[in-house]
């Protein structure tokens, strides 16, 4: 379809869905979520599998001043600094966060156990990660990347590999956590071919190698930086952290 057939189909498209919303008086938040996707064939907005509030945010010191702030995909964090994260959902669906560095493997910090999603797991509520307090990067430098991937249904193969990693010694915990990365970023392939997920910023009102629990921090509430993110089926984010 070309550029001006698919402006014409889009045109019928706001003239018909759109009436009941102009009726009453709601038709620019309808605008913006149309507006949030770039083709008329894709409208995750309007038609979410994938529902839910995001936030990721690191607190630091710098020249004797704290200061809160959004993580970002790709950045540098120093020895000292905090992290924390944040998952709520708006319409049920499965949110998975792995942490991953070269010297003590790949952690699964959210859900806090896979037995949460059929136990305490529900839409409204904010989660923690961690739960109490913020995670601290302790004195050794490297590489830290955490990855978020969220489906409208549960992931069987990615929580089986993980099982399997978490079990396996030896040898077979190398090949085991390779197999896991593997899964991961075969997601995160397969979410590059979906919809581009909309994300539009709102205001709402144990150890790891270098992340460490730091319980006596402040607590900042972070829901303030949330995204919300909203996807047809599967959406997936990757961050990594230099930590020097």
């Amino acid at each position: 379809m070309n550029f001006k057939k698919r402006a014409v189909a889009l045109a019928f498209f706001a003239l018909f869905f759109l009436q009941p919303a102009l009726e009453r008086g709601q038709v620019w938040p309808v605008v913006r979520a149309i507006a949030d996707q770039p083709t008329a064939a894709c409208f995750p907005s309007l038609y979410s599998d994938v529902d839910f509030r995001w936030a990721f945010a690191f607190a630091s010191t710098r020249d004797g001043k704290r200061v809160t702030s959004p993580v970002t995909r790709d950045m540098a964090l120093q020895s000292g600094d905090r992290l924390k994260m944040m998952v709520e959902l708006q319409k049920r669906c499965f949110v998975y966060l792995f942490h991953d560095d070269a010297s003590s493997g790949i952690k699964l910090l959210f859900p806090y156990s896979l037995q949460q999603y059929t136990e305490h797991y529900q839409p409204g509520r904010k989660y923690y990660v961690p739960r109490n307090g913020w995670f601290r990067l302790d004195n050794t430098p490297g590489r830290e990347v955490f990855y978020l991937i969220a489906s409208a249904t549960r992931l069987d193969g990615l929580e089986k590999a993980y099982l399997q990693y978490g079990s396996a010694v030896g040898d077979a915990k190398t090949r085991e956590g390779q197999r896991l990365l593997e899964r991961i970023q075969e997601l995160s392939r397969q979410r590059r071919q979906l919809c581009t997920p909309a994300e539009r910023p709102v205001t709402i009102g144990g150890a790891l190698r270098s992340v460490q629990d730091s319980r006596g921090a402040a607590r900042e509430d972070i829901a303030a930086f949330a995204d919300e993110i909203v996807s047809k089926g599967l959406t997936a984010r990757t961050y990594t952290i230099e930590h020097q």
